[in-house]
């Protein structure tokens, strides 16, 4: 081969091949769904990045370039960054605003449900059965569809066989589709404390 050499050629090909199966991984959001708003880049440094849908690259041991602060678990998925759900900081806030005024708190209410105070909340809702839907769990992590919580939160509970009315209910407003796009992400990736 003229001025290419086979090691280059080999190196090229692992590193798009790497590229690849970090793009399909990206693309599917646990449900066998795709996305195509993940495009795959290569840096001025020859190596192979994504860029997520904040158009922030990542590398492709899904470690935050922008910054350095990202972490990854045993399985590659990242933990901290750009896209990640933390409960504390994202989660807990939505049920403060929206959930624990006068009823999901100790002596409120809906007390006698559960109770979603900061330090309670994880407890009482990931892989609890419903009291609406006994054949449902609150949040079954991994899968909002599973999740009797993520239903009455999007007004779908009774669709799937369960009653009462939606959360938060009348006449306090829905949650934000910003709200629901956290939360159903957090599920999705496990419902992590």
């Amino acid at each position: 081969m003229n001025s290419v050499s086979i090691p280059w050629i080999a190196s090229a090909i692992k590193a798009s091949f790497a590229a690849l199966i970090l793009v399909v991984a990206a693309c599917d959001d646990g449900g066998g769904k795709s996305s195509d708003t993940d495009d795959a880049t290569t840096t001025t440094d020859g190596t192979n990045a994504t860029t997520n849908e904040t158009n922030q690259p990542t590398t492709t041991d899904a470690t935050d370039t922008t910054d350095g602060t990202s972490t990854t678990d045993d399985t590659g998925t990242p933990t901290t960054g750009p896209g990640v759900v933390d409960y504390e900081t994202d989660i807990q806030p939505i049920w403060d605003a929206n959930c624990t005024t006068g009823c999901h708190v100790a002596g409120g209410s809906a007390a006698a449900w559960f109770v979603i105070t900061p330090g309670d909340s994880h407890g009482a809702l990931v892989g609890k059965q419903s009291i609406e839907l006994a054949s449902m769990q609150l949040i079954a992590p991994s899968d909002s569809e599973n999740s009797y919580l993520w239903h009455k939160i999007n007004n779908t509970h009774v669709e799937i066989g369960g009653n009462g009315t939606a959360m938060p209910p009348p006449p306090a407003a829905a949650l934000s589709s910003g709200d629901l796009e956290k939360i159903g992400a957090w599920i999705d990736a496990g419902a992590p404390e």
